[in-house]
C-alpha cells in the first residue's frame, strides 16, 4: 500500500509541476502578446487623430499588463515555496473591473445607468474586499495564545 502511495504521491507532484509549468509559459506568452498590443495602441494613438481615445485604450492595455506582472510575481513566489496571496486576486479582480470602467467612455455602446451602477458597484465591493483581506493580513497572529491586542 505505501508504493501505491508513494507512486501516486510521485505521479501528482510531477502533474503539478507540469501544470506550473505550462502556467508559467502562457504567463509570459500572454505578457508578450499584452506588451505589443500596448506599443501598438501607443503608435496608433501618435498616428490617429483620436488621441484620448487611443491613449485610454492603451491604458487599459497597460492595467492589464500590470496584472500579467502580478500574476508573474504570485507564480514565481509560489514556486519559490512561498504560500499564494489570495489579496493578489482580488487586486487583479479589482483592476480589470477599473480597467472596464476606464474604457466605459470609448465604447462602441453607450452605458445604461443600470450598467454603470453595476460597475461601480463591483468597484465598491472588491475595493472593500481588498481592504478587508490586506487588513486582516495585517492583524498578528493569534496562534501564540494572545489576542489582537497583545495580551495573552
Amino acid at each position: 500500500m505505501q508504493k501505491i502511495i508513494r507512486q501516486t504521491s510521485a505521479l501528482l507532484n510531477w502533474t503539478c509541476n507540469l501544470t506550473h509549468l505550462v502556467i508559467s509559459l502562457a504567463l509570459v506568452s500572454a505578457t508578450l502578446l499584452i506588451t505589443a498590443v500596448f506599443f501598438r495602441d501607443i503608435y496608433l494613438a501618435v498616428q490617429g487623430h483620436s488621441l484620448i481615445k487611443s491613449f485610454l485604450h492603451a491604458l487599459g492595455v497597460l492595467l492589464l499588463l500590470w496584472t500579467m506582472v502580478e500574476l508573474i510575481s504570485t507564480e514565481v513566489h509560489h514556486l519559490q515555496g512561498g504560500a499564494v496571496d489570495v489579496a493578489v486576486f482580488v487586486e487583479v479582480a479589482l483592476v480589470v473591473v477599473v480597467r472596464e470602467v476606464i474604457m466605459l467612455p470609448v465604447a462602441d455602446t453607450h452605458p445604461t445607468w443600470q450598467e454603470l451602477g453595476m460597475w461601480t458597484t463591483a468597484t465598491a465591493l472588491l475595493g472593500l474586499t481588498y481592504f478587508l483581506v490586506r487588513l486582516g493580513q495585517r492583524r498578528p497572529s493569534t496562534k501564540t495564545g494572545q489576542d489582537d491586542r497583545g495580551v495573552g
